[in-house]
Formats: C-alpha cells, structure tokens, sequence
C-alpha cells in the first residue's frame, strides 16, 4: 500500500461555504493564529513503541509515500502526503506513539487556503470541484454544547500531596546526584455534568490561546506554548521555554522581572533549556542561532522565559531525525537527559504509576518530504472516555525548588485546559 496526495486552492466563494472555526470538526490539529494544518477522516494509521519509535515511523512512512500516483486531473496540483503524530515522553512508556494519515488536510497560510486529498497511488482522484463538495459533506455534524462545565477532580495518579513529597525529593537528589534539572509533573482526571464536548473545546483552546499551537491527534488535545521544531526546505526553527511565573502573582512589571526575568533560578533553569537545544541539533546544523537574551512570553495564564532558535540544516535531515535527537528536551525532562529521565522515571512511573505517555512528547505534523512542524504535548489532555479527560502539567525543580511554589505553578498551568473544557448540552 502507497499513498500520495493532489492539492488544489480553495477560491474566495469555497472558503466562504468553510463553517466557522472549522477546527472544531477536524480528527487532527496543528494550528496557530488560524493558520496551520487541519486533517479530516483517515487514510490509514499506525503505531510505533521504543527507543527506536522514530525511526520506526520516519521509515514507515518513507515506504508509505515512495510512489507516485497516475495522471491528475487539469484542476489538480501534485502535492506531498501529510500525517500527523504524537510521540511518547518516553522511550519506556506502555503506551503507544501514534501516526494518522487524513483523508482530508486543510492548509491556511498567508499564500490562501488549500485543500489536499490523501489517495491510494493505484487510484486516480476526481475533479477539484467534485472533492470539495465530498469534503464538506462528510464533515462530521456535532450536538450542541453547553456553555457550563461542571468540572470535577475524581481522581490523580499522582496526588497534589504525592506531587508536593515527589518535588522534595526531587531537590535531594539532586544535591547527591549527576544532574542539575529535573521537570516533574502531576495529572487530574475531570469528569463533567454530561459528556464532553470534544469539538467545542478544540475550539475554546483556539480561541483562547491565539499565539500557542493548538493541537488534536486522536484523544490528545491541547494548546502548546512551546514548538519543539518546524523544518521548511533546510531551515529549522525552534522556541524554548523555561521559566514561569503566574500572572496571578507578577501583576506588574518590577514583579515579572523580580520572580522572572532577573531571578537566578528561572533564568538558570531557561539558560539550561536552552543550551540542551543547541547542542542537541548542533550536528544536524550548519548554522545556530538563538535570541540574544531571553525575552518574556505573555500567555493568558502565565508569563514564560522564551528564547528563539533557528538552524540551516544539511538537505538530508527528516524532521523526525530532529524530534529523535532533541525529545525530551531540558525544558519538559531535565538535564544532563538520561540522569534526569531515569530520576523523572522513577518518582512518576515506579512510585505513582504515572506514565505520563503523549504527555510532553512531540505532537505536530510532517510531509512526504520531511518537512513539517512539532511542538511539545503541554497545556493538554488525554480524553480518557466520554466523562473523563485527564490533564497535565508540571514544573522545572532545580536546586532551591520550593514544593509549594512548584504546585502552584502547575496549577496555573493546568488552568487553559480546565477553562476550555466543554460539555454536551442535555
């Protein structure tokens, strides 16, 4: 089985018959400021596990989109397959990394809004037109949604008290240990009034959150503050977070900077983000370069340390050869990487039972020709059955950490999921 693709521009009058925040309706995501790729239906799927799930996926998929498909028509443009993923936080999770190829992948940039169709490279497509009216028939219809959530914590893996203990022995070890950061996280799993409301918070969590890259790949949702690697052509770009304060608590200015921007543990635990980055992708690279001092991320919730880097690659690279090289990055695991994943394993998974799965892995999309974007799975959810989504979030301990401090953080980071929440009317 091979797949390929054929693309046509969407005119004025056919974006006009689009329905309103169409995100809502697409099984796949990765959008930003309304630009982005939305994916419709499947073609096919698979799954990947391990060390080597990147590989695994960049090689199935190499082998997915080798041939090339007859003729098309004259109102049809050849264009390259496009799936989406979501790979696990770790190589030693239980849980499956996921690769979907859509039927459909809605494209808007500032060159308009195209529409792809994924086909079997045997069959031959219709015309333009007659794909865009199968399109918008087979868009999924949805009940109505109510304007209330009713949220209710049932139940954590790891409790806030299990969390506060886990921080605290987090800040020991690394006092008699290789490592310098550890990132630790908690869960929550919400129930509603009814049952959720899928679409309608997909649409929530773009409305809410413009500037993050709002993202769905089957039961993973979320808005990402963070891109973990976009490659176009041989130009890779990357943005580092590290560093939060509640905007609760830095209500001005001379409190951003006193618990931000000019405190020696945020700005050390940013600069150690930051640095993994670079000598991660430094062998992929021609040339590196990042900001030249970190700059302060306004999100609805918090404020974050953020620092912008940008490579020229070799012509060869995937982008799934990055994303394998540079996930987990210091920002969601710690560093030095195998210290401190094996300190995370330890606390999360061996104590808890917490396997944190798609949580803070890699989550975007890629082509035929191994270009594409990928962020890192926070400020999202697991949508475990029709009444439970189970959230994340964590922080950054480094040495000083206060447990107190650090679930507070993760309260203020669990906020855009909670608030985005919806529920089915009854």
């Amino acid at each position: 089985m091979s797949f390929t693709a054929a693309a046509f521009q969407l005119s004025e009058a056919q974006v006009a018959q689009l329905p309103t925040e169409i995100i809502g309706k697409a099984t796949c995501a990765f959008s930003r400021h309304r630009m982005g790729k939305l994916g419709f239906g499947q073609r096919f799927r698979f799954t990947t596990r391990g060390p080597e799930r990147f590989t695994a996926a960049r090689d199935r998929w190499t082998e997915l989109t080798a041939e090339a498909g007859p003729e098309l028509p004259a109102s049809l443009t050849a264009a390259a397959p496009i799936c989406f993923a979501a790979f696990t936080f770790d190589a030693r999770s239980a849980v499956d990394s996921i690769v979907t190829v859509p039927k459909f992948v809605l494209d808007r940039s500032t060159d308009g809004v195209w529409l792809r169709y994924t086909y079997e490279s045997t069959a031959t497509p219709p015309s333009a037109e007659t794909l865009f009216t199968t399109f918008l028939e087979e868009l999924p219809q949805e009940p109505p949604a109510a304007e209330h959530n009713g949220l209710k914590t049932v139940s954590a893996q790891l409790s806030e008290a299990a969390f506060e203990r886990s921080v605290a022995k987090a800040v020991q070890m690394l006092a008699q240990q290789d490592f310098e950061k550890i990132v630790l996280a908690r869960d929550e799993l919400l129930t509603g009034a009814a049952p959720f409301h899928i679409p309608a918070t997909i649409r929530a969590l773009a409305s809410d959150n413009p500037t993050a890259w709002t993202y769905k790949v089957e039961n993973l949702i979320g808005s990402t503050p963070e891109l973990l690697i976009a490659r176009q052509a041989n130009a890779a770009k990357a943005r580092v977070l590290a560093g939060t304060v509640d905007r609760n608590v830095a209500v001005n200015e001379d409190l951003i900077a006193e618990q931000l921007s000019d405190h020696p543990k945020q700005i050390f635990e940013h600069q150690a983000a930051v640095d993994s980055l670079v000598d991660k992708l430094a062998p992929f690279a021609t040339q590196l370069r990042t900001s030249d001092q970190p700059f302060v991320l306004s999100l609805p919730n918090v404020y974050h340390l953020a620092t912008d880097v940008s490579a020229e690659l070799t012509s060869e690279t995937s982008i799934l050869d990055l994303v394998a090289e540079i996930n987990p990055t210091a920002a969601v695991g710690g560093t030095p990487r195998q210290p401190a994943m094996d300190a995370i394993w330890q606390l999360e998974a061996e104590t808890h039972g917490m396997d944190r799965g798609l949580y803070a892995g890699a989550v975007g999309w890629l082509d035929a020709h191994g270009q594409g974007e990928f962020g890192i799975a926070l400020r999202g959810s697991l949508i475990e059955d029709a009444y439970h989504v189970r959230v994340y979030a964590g922080g950054g301990i480094v040495d000083g950490s206060d447990p107190a401090a650090e679930l507070a953080e993760t309260h203020a980071k669990m906020r855009p999921m909670k608030k985005a929440l919806r529920v089915q009317a009854l």
